[in-house]
């Protein structure tokens, strides 16, 4: 399965809101637009730094931390969407009494998950870029001992 089947997923979720489980499927679909970012982002790291992931829930914050301070600009706007979206899945799944996920707030939160990938994407697919944000993470890395 590759990160993007999640993205998919959300956009299929975004048009089925016609019946009862039409709030579910919106709040699903910005949990899986969410996660369409993080794995890609998270494969990234993972395949980078084979130790430094545990696969736990410490595992958010790091690969947000890791590539917001690898001072490629395009990365860090990623990962600002990045965190953003987090917020917003977290609100989504735990927060059951917010009436703010309607159809306008979802396609943004999908939106900014794919523009965020395509930018990541297209930064990481040059060996120039890729190398860019290895060095940035091992200089974040050295200087925090995070």
């Amino acid at each position: 399965m590759t990160p993007k089947a999640f993205l998919w997923l959300a956009a299929k979720l975004l048009k089925d809101t016609t019946n009862e489980t039409g709030e579910a499927s919106l709040r699903t679909s910005v949990s899986r637009s969410y996660y369409a970012l993080f794995n890609l982002m998270a494969q990234f790291v993972g395949k980078s730094f084979p130790k430094v992931l545990s696969r736990s829930a410490e595992d958010h914050e790091k690969v947000y931390r890791y590539l917001y301070n690898c001072g490629v600009a395009t990365v860090k706007s990623a990962a600002s969407s990045l965190n953003e979206l987090r917020d917003q899945r977290n609100d989504a799944d735990y927060k059951l009494d917010l009436n703010q996920f309607d159809g306008n707030c979802v396609t943004l939160a999908y939106k900014k998950a794919g523009i965020a990938i395509d930018s990541f994407e297209k930064t990481i697919q040059s060996a120039e870029g890729r190398q860019a944000v290895i060095r940035g993470v091992e200089s974040y890395r050295k200087l925090t001992k995070y």
